[in-house]
C-alpha cells in the first residue's frame, strides 16, 4: 500500500503533472492532425513525420521553458523558446510543404481523363 501511495504522490506532484499534461497534449495534437490530414486527403508519410516532429518539439519547447523558469534560469528559458520553438515552426512549415496539394491532384486526374477520352 505504501508503494501505491508513494506512486500517487509522485504522479500528482506539480512538476510531474506538467510533464504528464504536456505528453497528453502532444499525443492529442498528433492524433488530431492524423485525423485531419486523412479527412482532407492530404496525408502522406513524409508530411506526417514532420507533423509528429513539430508537435513533439513544441511540447519540448514548453517543458524546457517551464523548467528553466522554475530553476530561475531566465536566459536559458528565452534561448530555449527561440531555438526549440523556431525548430518546431520549421518542422511545421516543412510538413505543410510536403503535404500533397488537392488542387494539383484534381488537375492531374482531369488531364488523365482528357487523355483517356482521346
Amino acid at each position: 500500500m505504501h508503494i501505491i501511495v508513494s506512486l500517487l504522490k509522485w504522479l500528482l506532484g506539480l512538476h510531474q503533472l506538467v510533464w504528464f499534461v504536456a505528453g497528453a497534449v502532444s499525443f492529442s495534437a498528433i492524433v488530431y492532425f492524423y485525423k485531419k490530414l486523412k479527412e482532407i486527403n492530404r496525408f502522406n508519410k513524409g508530411s506526417y513525420t514532420f507533423v509528429v516532429l513539430s508537435a513533439l518539439t513544441f511540447a519540448f519547447t514548453i517543458l524546457w521553458t517551464y523548467d528553466s523558469y522554475i530553476e530561475n534560469e531566465v536566459r536559458a528559458a528565452n534561448m530555449g523558446l527561440l531555438v526549440f520553438g523556431g525548430l518546431a515552426v520549421v518542422f511545421a512549415i516543412v510538413a505543410h510543404r510536403l503535404a500533397p496539394n488537392n488542387k494539383a491532384n484534381e488537375v492531374k486526374k482531369v488531364n488523365e481523363v482528357k487523355v483517356a477520352e482521346k
